[in-house]
This record gives structure tokens, C-alpha cells and sequence, in this order.
């Protein structure tokens, strides 16, 4: 057990807590922990990483050594011990709930939750089960994101998805198909076009669909795409989850209940 009390709205009258404090002496007080790539992302509002994009406050992280090649293309199992000495920072801060700003964390989900005692929820990926359940069975999931040949089953099984609904994903990679949204992707800083991305990113979902007439919702894995998510469900009508509906949904309901139901 944590040798910290996190209360979840509510504290027992009479009951000793033991806090931690920043180094201005304050209590921290942001419910939700970001873990960030070590990487130039542009984060317009909509992205996990824009403080916008909540309406309660979020502490961010950058991992030194966590670049995109590292955890999109590699893969390697050494960032592990970076996430986990970050995820304890924020644990150690007062977070409730710890998020990361890249799906492709995913590989690490296991030993970064096993590693705090607040929950954790390295990917978007981890709604795929509750996703498929609404759905008919003979629908798939729409799923899109940055590098599809990195987006493999190990991934989705230590998200908690079992190789039957992962077999339910058809997944697409935006970069091999939108150039302006691979830029997203490099190691370095540079300069991309909203607009493109967004008309990009729509043609990509309407092709999909139409490729794929038995989608029944999308899930947009990559943090980059959904500041462009209404733009993608006005064109094919359908549910579409992403990261930041996760995030809400966990912060807003699950963490900071309040009496009547309501925030």
C-alpha cells in the first residue's frame, strides 16, 4: 500500500493523512497525471497534451529518453523503467489517475500499473473491449493511428484486449496514407497545416468506412487526431471514441463523484 492518502472526494472525519507537497508548499491538487513523450508535438486544443482540452487541471510529464522512435517504432522494453520512476512522481504528487499522451505506451500498461496504486491508463487502446461489446457481432471496430505496423496484438493483450476483439479492430495507419499528418510524427521540430490534417484525417475515415461497410464506431488511437475528431464523425456519422474521451469520462465520473451524479 502507498504510504499516501488520496481522498476521492471525500475525507473520513477524524482520519490522519499524510499528504506530499510541492516544492511551493502546496498541496498538489491536478486529479489527472500525463505522462508526455520526449518529442516535438504540436498539442492544438483536443490533444491529451493541451490543458485546454479539460475543464480540471492535469500534470504533465515529459520522460526524458521516451522519443517517438523508442516507443512508436522499437518498441523497446528499457523506456519501461523511465515511465515507472515518472508514474511514482505523480503518485507521489497526488494524482488519481495517471494518462500518457502517446497509444503506443500501451506496451508498458502492465508493469506501469503494477508499479503505483492509482489506476493507470496508458493507451486509448484500453477501451476496445467496452467498445465491442455495444457493438452487433457482426460489426467491427474502426481504428486509427499514426504507425500501423507498430499497432501489433502484444500491445492490444497488455491493454486487457483478447485476441478475439483485437481481431475485431480494422486498424489504419494515418501516416502511410497523410503526408501532412506525418509530419506529426518526426523527431524534430518543423511546421504542419491544421486544415490539411483535418481533410486528411476525414478522407481517411470515409475511405475506411467505405472499405469496410460493417464499422459500427471508430476509436482514434493516435493523441494527435482528435482536435480533428468532430470534423470525422460529421462525415461518417458514426461514434467515435478517442483519448480524450477516455480521460474525461475516468476524471469526471469515476475520480470526483459528487452528490446527485453531477460535476
Amino acid at each position: 500500500m502507498s504510504d499516501y492518502f488520496r481522498h476521492y472526494g471525500y475525507i473520513e472525519p477524524g482520519k490522519q493523512i499524510r499528504y506530499s507537497c510541492n516544492k511551493g508548499g502546496m498541496g498538489t491538487c491536478e486529479p489527472v497525471g500525463m505522462i508526455v513523450l520526449d518529442a516535438w508535438m504540436p498539442c492544438p486544443p483536443g490533444h491529451v497534451s493541451n490543458g485546454w482540452t479539460f475543464d480540471f487541471p492535469v500534470r504533465y510529464v515529459e520522460v526524458p529518453g521516451a522519443s517517438v522512435e523508442r516507443v512508436v517504432h522499437e518498441g523497446d522494453q528499457a523506456v519501461v523503467n523511465l515511465l515507472i520512476e515518472a508514474a511514482k512522481g505523480l503518485e507521489k504528487d497526488g494524482c488519481r489517475l495517471i494518462f500518457a499522451d502517446c497509444g503506443y505506451f500501451g506496451r508498458y500498461q502492465k508493469e506501469v500499473a503494477a508499479a503505483v496504486e492509482i489506476p493507470v491508463y496508458m493507451s486509448s487502446v484500453i477501451q476496445v473491449p467496452w467498445i465491442t461489446v455495444s457493438l452487433k457481432s457482426d460489426q467491427s471496430l474502426g481504428l486509427i493511428c499514426a504507425y500501423g505496423p507498430g499497432l501489433t496484438y502484444d500491445l492490444f493483450e497488455a491493454c486487457g484486449v483478447s485476441k478475439q476483439n483485437f481481431e475485431r479492430c480494422v486498424i489504419v495507419g494515418a501516416s502511410a496514407e497523410c503526408p501532412e499528418f506525418n509530419k506529426l510524427t518526426q523527431e524534430e521540430a518543423g511546421e504542419f497545416d491544421g486544415e490539411k490534417v483535418r481533410d486528411e484525417l476525414v478522407q481517411l475515415a470515409v475511405k475506411t468506412k467505405k472499405e469496410h461497410p460493417e464499422i459500427g464506431a471508430f476509436l482514434m488511437e493516435c493523441t494527435d487526431i482528435p482536435p480533428y475528431t468532430a470534423a470525422i464523425q460529421e462525415a461518417v456519422n458514426l461514434p467515435i471514441f478517442d483519448a480524450t474521451t477516455m480521460v474525461k469520462f475516468l476524471c469526471n465520473t469515476v475520480t470526483q463523484r459528487h452528490y446527485g451524479g453531477f460535476i
